[in-house]
């Protein structure tokens, strides 16, 4: 979305400029989107001996998302007959390896699809495709699906009542792609999809992963502040597994409210020293929080 230009590539030569200052030439294989006209091939600056970023490969045809370097350019004194010049998003995924068959390669059909919506291509349609992709896609393209129509309003206004039952059940169903599942919740949370603060509440055991936690108590503070801590209580209350339990008071210390506070401090109270407490109150972050798991002097 941030390149000026997004094509499949191949790198067919390359030239050192200087010390600091490689010369990629790419040959343009299949135009998506910024590709000058009359173009065949680009030349893409690369700095190698700064930290570690995408890079050109020899041999392989792969999707460059580039951005224009003209003005570096002109300040390495580089020829102009040898341009365009380019240089990389630095971004992880923008320079995936792209199969033999460019029609049927899912990197290149989603690369395509999000052209066409920067030019105008029904709104409708293209929500639709999104939303495939976001439940049916590969895992690296689900995801990316899924954070493009949280970060959309536009379009995730137009997806459907029974897409959006799809995408909550998925949330719930996912124990695997931890990201994955993430991404979803984010875009149900940006839709104040109903039954998702219950959902992320009662799927907190299927997943023990502390981002994930995290990112339950945070959403489901967003959307039932105060009122989230005695749901998570109750099930509190009921867990019968160890991790279970751990896990529900990490996420009640993640929703960094008061109420879970006063609730973490209630317990601490009345149950002495305990391990899961202690991580929850450290999750919270508070000072109050913060100087209750602090050191007796």
């Amino acid at each position: 979305i941030e390149a000026d230009l997004v094509a499949v590539g191949r790198q067919v030569g390359k030239e050192e400029a200087s010390p600091e200052l490689t010369v990629h030439r790419v040959q343009i294989v299949s135009a998506i989107r910024g590709v000058p006209a009359g173009a065949t091939a680009v030349s893409v600056l690369d700095w190698p001996k700064l930290s570690m970023h995408n890079r050109p490969q020899p041999r392989q045809s792969r999707l460059y998302c580039l951005q224009d370097a003209k003005a570096a350019a002109e300040r390495a004194g580089l020829p102009a007959d040898k341009g365009p010049y380019f240089r990389m998003v630095g971004f992880d995924g923008t320079h995936p390896l792209i199969g033999g068959d460019l029609d049927a390669d899912p990197i290149v059909q989603f690369a395509r699809l999000l052209a066409a919506a920067d030019t105008g291509a029904d709104a409708t349609a293209t929500t639709a495709a999104l939303v495939d992709t976001a439940l049916n896609g590969t895992p690296l393209l689900r995801t990316e699906a899924a954070r493009l129509l949280a970060e959309r309003p536009d379009l995730r206004s137009r997806i459907a009542a029974v897409q959006w039952s799809r995408v909550l059940s998925r949330v719930s169903g996912e124990a695997e792609d931890v990201g994955y599942k993430i991404a979803l919740a984010e875009l149900c949370a940006e839709q104040r999809l109903p039954g998702l603060a219950e959902a992320l509440v009662l799927g907190a055991s299927a997943v023990q992963d502390l981002d994930y936690l995290r990112t339950s108590g945070r959403l489901t503070a967003m959307l039932k502040g105060e009122q989230v801590t005695p749901m998570i209580l109750e099930q509190i209350q009921i867990a019968r597994d160890p991790r279970h339990r751990q896990a529900l008071l990490l996420v009640l210390g993640a929703t960094q409210t008061q109420s879970a506070l006063d609730a973490l401090l209630d317990l601490r109270k009345s149950m002495g020293a305990d391990k899961a407490v202690e991580a929850a109150l450290a999750e919270h972050k508070s000072r109050a929080a913060r100087e209750a798991t602090m050191p007796k002097k």
